[in-house]
């Protein structure tokens, strides 16, 4: 076997493992936005529960995550799509603010993201993140309605039509 195809079947497989491994509580129905504070890499501050009115999505990543960052491409078109009604914030807790600047500046995103922060994000949320990308959705009224770990083509399509969904109410 190959380098390349060694490095593929890992990822496909580290994927499928972080499908099964973003859990929250079992009543997600009372998962809400908190009253939280998050500091972002551009030096601004955003309390979450000041997001209601707006559907959010907290995506869950980190730079040597390789689904992580085939995922930005693809949320980066979904806030395009749904400027003015969707606030897209990336959390990050393992990068410190240089190197998340330093890839934003790179990527450029049309979103913010936080930085090395511990674990105090999903303590806040009431979830638990075991597998990378995880991406929380939140509808208007700052109520959990959805909750995804990995990356995969099919995901952001099934993500979109929730955020539509979401939007439309």
């Amino acid at each position: 076997m190959t380098t390349r195809t060694i490095k593929t079947l890992l990822c496909c497989f580290v994927t499928a493992f972080n499908l099964f491994c973003a859990t929250a509580q079992n009543d997600t129905k009372n998962l809400s936005l908190p009253n939280f504070d998050l500091k972002l890499h551009n030096n601004t501050t955003v309390n979450l529960s000041q997001l209601k009115g707006k559907v959010v999505l907290l995506d869950f990543w980190y730079r040597g995550c390789a689904p992580c960052l085939m995922a930005i491409p693809d949320l980066i078109k979904l806030q395009e799509e749904f400027k003015g009604d969707l606030v897209i914030i990336g959390i990050n807790h393992s990068d410190i603010q240089e190197d998340v600047i330093d890839y934003f500046n790179y990527k450029k995103p049309n979103y913010a993201s936080t930085y090395k922060n511990g674990d105090t994000i999903p303590k806040a949320l009431n979830v638990e993140i075991i597998g990378y990308p995880t991406t929380i959705l939140y509808d208007k009224e700052g109520k959990l309605i959805k909750m995804d770990a990995g990356y995969r083509k099919g995901g952001i399509n099934s993500l979109r039509n929730a955020v539509k969904k979401a939007v439309k109410k």
